[in-house]
């Protein structure tokens, strides 16, 4: 009988708190609608998540899954041949997020997020044997014809670079090109033939802001000096010209003492072109030395040894004002193909 009469309180109680379910709102409360779940599905967090982050980015779709554009240029090992495309893709390809700056254009997240990041992952992601580097070395001169930056090609090389076409941006948003030059320079030639410009492993390029002061892009050989006599180089061109005594001396000349002394005292990289006559020198001896003192005849007499060509290029920009900033500045170098070679800031 216990057992009935505990099932009637049970019943009882049951309909009281039905009655109270159904007079507190019943099926319509709110609660009722939540499903099993204490908290929110993890799927609604991140859509809720979403919803916070997307008003930071301007309403742009922010894509983080994809990969940098490939590196195939000399840092990446590109030596290949072709005409450099001027773009302005590097915002709307890079896998960073972006904001929109005051004029319109893209600005990279100032904190973890940045350009210099993805420039040096794209070049590491690329990098082979065959390398080209920048190096601010005067970039910060006002004055175009000392203003300059360097391209040094690494001594770990297996082959030459072909840097003709590449291209060279600042924060100005110019893009200036590397073009042609001459390798043999001819002194008596106005217009001097033009070829590729290659950096050989451990070679470096210098590039001038400025105009050339020789009409061209040129190599460096160890007659250049004589030129400095006519002309300004920025910086110093740093050769040692073959010594007028080192030439054969004429026959006739082997014993007048007279001249041998003066061709043993005549300066390195000095272009005679008239003997005082104080000097009383002979015809056949100021002919002699003012024959053999000047940039012309040095390089015809040594251009086929293997040590007539410098390590360097010098290579113009022909800009009458200065190129780079003095400050908050970066530089990068693409190939033809317009892929990052190398980019440095200051």
């Amino acid at each position: 009988m216990d057992a009935v009469k505990d099932l009637k309180v049970f019943i009882f109680i049951m309909v009281i708190l039905a009655f109270v379910w159904l007079f507190t709102g019943g099926p319509l409360r709110p609660e009722s609608k939540s499903g099993i779940f204490l908290d929110e599905p993890q799927e609604k967090h991140e859509e809720k998540g979403k919803n916070q982050i997307d008003p930071l980015f301007d309403g742009q779709t922010v894509e983080t899954n994809r990969q940098p554009d490939a590196v195939t240029s000399s840092r990446a090992g590109s030596a290949a041949s072709g005409t450099g495309k001027k773009s302005d893709s590097s915002s709307s390809s890079s896998p960073l997020p972006y904001f929109k700056g005051n004029d319109g254009s893209s600005i990279r997240h100032s904190s973890s997020l940045n350009q210099a990041s993805a420039i040096k992952t794209a070049i590491a992601e690329g990098s082979t044997t065959n390398r080209v580097y920048l190096k601010t070395t005067r970039a910060k001169d006002a004055d175009p014809k000392k203003e300059y930056i360097e391209l040094r090609a690494e001594k770990k090389n297996t082959e030459s670079v072909r840097i003709t076409n590449w291209k060279i941006k600042g924060r100005n948003g110019l893009d200036m090109t590397v073009g042609k030059g001459a390798i043999y320079y001819y002194a008596d030639l106005t217009s001097q033939p033009q070829e590729d410009i290659f950096l050989k492993p451990g070679e470096r390029a210098i590039i001038m802001t400025g105009a050339s002061p020789l009409g061209t892009n040129f190599k460096i050989n160890k007659c250049l000096g004589y030129l400095s006599q006519f002309h300004s180089f920025n910086p110093k061109i740093s050769v040692k010209c073959p010594s007028l005594r080192d030439k054969e001396i004429p026959p006739n000349l082997r014993n007048d003492d007279q001249c041998l002394d003066y061709i043993e005292d005549s300066r390195s990289c000095q272009t005679v072109l008239s003997i005082p006559s104080k000097e009383k020198l002979s015809s056949s001896c100021q002919e002699f030395i003012i024959e053999n003192s000047n940039y012309k005849n040095c390089a015809e007499t040594y251009k086929s040894d293997s040590d007539f060509y410098y390590p360097e290029w010098r290579i113009y920009l022909g800009r009458s004002e200065e190129l780079w900033k003095k400050k908050r500045e970066t530089i990068t170098l693409t190939d033809e193909n317009n892929n990052i070679v190398d980019s440095i800031s200051y």
